[in-house]
């Protein structure tokens, strides 16, 4: 692919990294495949210009820690993609969807006992995208309908992201089956969580004694960096 087609996708911070893979010929086959389908009439979601938005928000300057889960949203909301290419985000429809709902009140659990009724259940979730938490799908598109449809797809593309990280020393989380896959290209990595489930980011869901993993990656951050993630938005909605 043509990287100057692409680059304003990206950070500037990311170009030295991506533009290998957006000329490779493993993004060429992605392409083609994404334009065949769209051809035949498939809806695809996000939408084109939203499809690498993570590492534009993002910059790989200000990366604290990846949050890699489910593959994007594969419904529509007023014949528009719910998806905006974060993870969980759906500032596009600006309704809050069940997955986003319950990450949300897992935090809360953790963070506040649930008792923190402050905070805004915002459906975007750009709040953690600038704070430097990569907010990352575990496909980048999905067809319209057909949920995880595009996860082997992308593969190559998410081998090469793992690479391109490897010596920065961020937390990464996986969330949810489709992306605990891709653990297999992290075994290099100093921190890696597992959280099977949006709802369970609490640690009410497992064990009481044991700290939750958003408490542990503060921790960490503040060991090394002097830096903390406010996991929630505490903005009240009013």
């Amino acid at each position: 692919m043509n990287w100057e087609l692409f680059k304003e996708c990206f950070h500037e911070s990311w170009h030295a990294k991506m533009q290998p893979f957006i000329e490779s010929e493993e993004c060429d086959k992605i392409y083609a495949y994404l334009k065949k389908e769209s051809g035949r009439g498939k809806q695809i979601a996000p939408s084109s210009s939203n499809v690498f938005r993570c590492f534009l928000e993002t910059p790989l300057t200000n990366l604290k820690v990846v949050m890699m889960g489910m593959c994007p949203y594969h419904s529509l909301s007023n014949n528009q993609p719910i998806a905006d290419g974060l993870l969980m985000g759906c500032s596009i429809s600006k309704k809050l969807q069940p997955s986003l709902e319950q990450f949300y009140k897992g935090i809360e659990h953790e963070l506040y006992d649930g008792l923190n009724l402050l905070y805004n259940k915002t459906p975007d979730v750009n709040y953690l995208a600038n704070q430097g938490v990569l907010m990352m799908n575990a496909a980048l598109t999905t067809e319209i309908n057909k949920a995880g449809s595009h996860i082997e797809l992308w593969e190559p593309f998410i081998k090469h992201f793992f690479e391109c990280i490897e010596t920065e020393g961020a937390p990464i989380i996986f969330l949810g089956k489709d992306a605990s896959k891709y653990k297999k290209y992290t075994s290099l990595f100093g921190w890696t969580f597992t959280i099977s489930h949006p709802a369970s980011a609490s640690y009410r869901q497992t064990d009481w004694s044991t700290e939750g993993v958003f408490t542990k990656i503060n921790k960490i951050l503040k060991e090394n960096n002097n830096y903390s993630i406010t996991w929630l938005n505490e903005e009240p909605p009013f």
